[in-house]
């Protein structure tokens, strides 16, 4: 493990990181949070604020935590959570220097608006606001590009809980082709009444914290959140002599197409990700040191990824930090993104949050309270997987040329 690899022509450098979740309003913050366990985790709540007769558990962001909003006709509460997390990306740039293109991922977009303009319309008013601007699944992408000046191309991915990691897979093929030399990354995805109920009603939700990989795991804890990270072209880094926190070096995307909302139970799409991954960064399976998995929570999706990691890789760590930020969706893939950057520039990998010994149907060894060390050849695996059989695996490692 941990061997070092030549640079490739097609790693695509990250050099900047935002986040914003439940346990976390920064990359500064997650890293005491979950990275080092220094600062304990907030409660999960189960106020919905919604007319929704629903007794769960939720990793919801504090109303005093909540970004402030913009004057944007596009504004929506996925939109403010992409706003913050895209701003921090972002933070300290020279305008010459800001993300080129934008492609933001997000299951929900509007359709807290939507939902809005519905009761209205119940009680026998007008939408007080306009739906083809604020009600859409591209608002979030319209806002942040409008606030931060991004003129080049802006793209939505909405593939489910893999939206933004495939965000990322396809920023980093604009700037592998030669597109752009910046391309901003990311999205997320704020609670809504639909979300929540259509999860509880597929009975994957329960009024008990999630214990990823866990024996007699209770299911997924719903939560909210986005990220973002700028990638840019090693040419462009190099050139203008910036300082680079990691690499992406491989992306993997695979599609099982085995039912509408269960994964294949014998892991084939989460194999095959997870090999392109490693084949596209030129790395090997005994290469991997970590492994930042999906790990929702529920009976099926943790079986078959651990039998699909163990397959791959033996007994690589894993761990899973959906306990602490609750399953984001959209914004789960850039979340996990941003914490194996963060792993990576701190040497550390955090531990699985909810439970520390892996049920019988999880053939994998779960990195223990306090995390690991990792080295400074270290590379790690990002899983992202999605109903519909929607799989995306990312490969990140240290930039190199840094350490001299």
């Amino acid at each position: 493990m941990g061997v070092l690899k030549e640079m490739r022509q097609s790693d695509v450098g990250i050099t900047g990181v935002g986040v914003v979740s439940a346990c976390a309003q920064s990359a500064e913050e997650m890293v005491e949070t979950l990275l080092f366990e220094k600062v304990p985790l907030p409660p999960p709540v189960s106020e919905l604020s919604l007319p929704l007769d629903i007794d769960i558990l939720l990793r919801k962001i504090a109303p005093d935590h909540w970004p402030i909003s913009s004057s944007s006709p596009f504004e929506t509460p996925t939109g403010s959570l992409c706003l913050a997390a895209a701003r921090q990306a972002c933070q300290g740039r020279e305008p010459g220097r800001m993300p080129q293109a934008l492609v933001l991922g997000t299951s929900t977009g509007g359709q807290s608006k939507s939902e809005e303009a519905l009761h209205q319309l119940l009680q026998g008013h007008v939408p007080s606001f306009r739906m083809d601007v604020q009600g859409t699944m591209c608002s979030p992408t319209r806002l942040v590009a409008e606030q931060l000046g991004i003129r080049g191309a802006c793209s939505t991915v909405s593939t489910a809980c893999t939206s933004s990691a495939n965000a990322i897979a396809l920023a980093a093929s604009w700037i592998r082709r030669g597109r752009y030399e910046r391309v901003l990354a990311g999205g997320g995805d704020a609670l809504c009444g639909t979300t929540i109920a259509s999860f509880f009603n597929l009975q994957l939700t329960k009024r008990e914290l999630c214990r990823p990989f866990g024996q007699n795991r209770p299911g997924m804890t719903l939560g909210e959140g986005a990220a973002f990270l700028v990638l840019e072209s090693m040419d462009a880094i190099r050139r203008d002599g910036r300082s680079c926190l990691a690499v992406l070096s491989g992306v993997g995307l695979s599609s099982d197409a085995y039912h509408m909302t269960g994964p294949d139970p014998e892991g084939k799409g989460a194999l095959s990700s997870m090999k392109m991954a490693l084949e596209d960064a030129g790395l090997t399976p005994e290469d991997i040191d970590y492994v930042s998995a999906h790990g929702t929570g529920t009976q099926l999706n943790d079986a078959t990824e651990a039998k699909a990691i163990a397959a791959l890789m033996g007994d690589v760590p894993v761990s899973s930090i959906k306990a602490a930020t609750g399953h984001t969706l959209a914004a789960s893939g850039p979340i996990e993104a941003v914490l194996c950057v963060l792993a990576l520039v701190h040497g550390h990998a955090p531990a699985n949050i909810g439970t520390q010994k892996a049920g019988d149907d999880c053939p994998i060894q779960l990195v223990p309270p306090g995390g690991i060390g990792l080295s400074a050849s270290s590379a790690l695996l990002s899983n992202s997987f999605a109903f519909g059989g929607n799989n995306c695996s990312l490969v990140l490692r240290h930039h190199e040329e840094e350490r001299g």
